[in-house]
């Protein structure tokens, strides 16, 4: 065993405890699950980030629009700035300090889908309802919060390592049993999809389960949304703070960039200036062009951005659809 994997291991015994913990709380009737007035779909994940919920609450929230629903998205907003609950809507913009990083990444993505942030996710339901007409709600990252009830509970696994072995875990492997959905991410093709659902079968034996993949679907450039093929054959330095940093250079790969240079920070990182100028001296130096995420820019200083090229991208279903997802949510 690797120091890596003894770390994760180390961390995710701490983490599986305190998460079963508190779900024996509600499973005993010590804490009490409220019911939101509308159904409730919660996107989650028993590894520690990265396995792709960003992308597949957005898918999640374009598909119920498209059937004719009008969702909501509910979200913690981890580690911005503000505390007080914010209702975000399609008349305004909202920054990440405000928001926090995803939610900022949704409301550019989804101008039309009313987010909610707050921590009490309970009271960000009856605000999404009350104030946005909310027929459906998303919960973001909510696989562990069990206060709020959900009609359908959708977990993302990686495709190369779905139980959450060579990462820090929240919860265990078992604990799949209870999704009513799994997505498993980042496959090549329909034949890796399928071995992987036949393996992860027993896991999560009453879930639907369907595949996909996190495509690229545009580049951005001081404004202008660019084909991906833009990056083919260009130097680039990657500047990212992702729980997988890995896929998105991965990705980069895909598109035909040339990694010249890594400048990788923590998950959720709070860019200061420097960090910023250094990849953009650095990128100068290489003959190069600084290459980050959507996640990523929203934080970036305003005067800096228009100098950073950054990735926007999409789920793709590789095997079976995203309303099979909704389905418990749609009865």
């Amino acid at each position: 065993m690797t120091w890596r994997h003894t770390l994760a291991a180390e961390a995710s015994g701490v983490l599986e405890l305190v998460n079963t913990g508190a779900h024996l709380l509600y499973r005993w009737g010590l804490a009490r699950v409220e019911r939101a007035a509308v159904p409730v779909v919660s996107v989650g994940n028993i590894a520690c980030g990265g396995t792709g919920k960003t992308p597949l609450v957005a898918a999640l929230a374009r598909e119920l629009q498209r059937l004719g629903h009008h969702p909501a998205i509910l979200t913690r907003g981890y580690r911005r700035q503000r505390k007080e609950p914010l209702l975000v809507t399609d008349d305004r913009l909202v920054s990440w300090q405000e928001a926090g990083d995803e939610p900022a990444l949704l409301a550019r993505a989804l101008p039309t889908v009313p987010i909610v942030v707050d921590a009490d996710r309970a009271r960000g339901a009856t605000t999404a309802v009350r104030d946005a007409a909310a027929s459906h709600l998303i919960l973001d990252d909510g696989f562990q919060h069990w206060r709020l009830h959900r009609d359908a509970d959708i977990v993302v696994v990686d495709a190369r390592d779905p139980l959450a072995h060579h990462v820090p875990r929240r919860e265990r492997p078992a604990t799949l049993a209870r999704a009513t959905g799994v997505v498993i991410n980042r496959v090549s093709d329909r034949s890796e999809a399928a071995a992987v659902m036949a393996w992860l079968g027993p896991w999560a034996p009453d879930a639907a389960m369907i595949a996909t993949r996190v495509a690229p679907s545009a580049v951005h450039r001081g404004g202008a949304r660019l084909p991906v093929e833009t990056l083919a054959g260009q130097k680039v330095v990657v500047m990212a703070g992702l729980g997988n940093p890995e896929a998105f250079v991965s990705t980069l790969g895909d598109l035909g960039a040339v990694v010249v240079d890594l400048r990788l920070f923590p998950d959720h990182h709070r860019y200061r200036r420097s960090d910023v100028e250094e990849a953009l001296r650095t990128a100068r130096q290489e003959g190069a062009t600084v290459v980050t995420t959507g996640k990523d820019i929203v934080k970036v200083p305003a005067d800096l951005a228009g100098e950073l090229v950054w990735i926007e991208v999409e789920l793709i279903p590789v095997f079976g659809t995203f309303t099979e997802l909704l389905r418990p949510a749609l009865a």
